[in-house]
């Protein structure tokens, strides 16, 4: 059995890198490695167990966009299945942010990045 892993698009490295910055700022360094090795914790939960979630996986807010959607340490992580060892993060959002307008506003760069990403996966980068 192969080890399942996670991919970042380029926007879903950047929400990452705002979302652990915003955390710096607020509450300091410590927190904030610990919040972003909680955030990568939880995408790699989500790559090992997503085929089998009860909640909170709220697919409901991205009803429409063709991604997967699932809460990891206040922050919803969007995401689509590459392969049964893969999956493709799109994006990571607060939850109090509007998520389905979040969504809407992001799917044409994310299915360009993700068809770059699966590209690059099927060549071996």
């Amino acid at each position: 059995m192969n080890r399942k892993t996670y991919r970042l698009t380029f926007t879903a490295e950047t929400h990452l890198k705002k979302a652990v910055r915003d955390t710096k700022e607020r509450w300091g360094l410590s927190q904030a490695r610990k919040y972003s090795a909680g955030l990568q914790a939880g995408f790699q939960y989500i790559a090992d167990n997503y085929t089998s979630f009860n909640s909170p996986h709220r697919d409901d807010l991205a009803e429409g966009t063709g991604f997967l959607i699932h809460l990891v340490e206040h922050r919803y992580v969007a995401f689509q299945p590459y392969d049964d060892d893969t999956i493709i993060v799109v994006g990571i959002f607060h939850e109090s942010m509007d998520i389905p307008n979040q969504l809407k506003e992001i799917q044409r760069m994310a299915k360009h990045e993700i068809a770059v990403m699966k590209r690059d996966i099927g060549t071996g980068i």
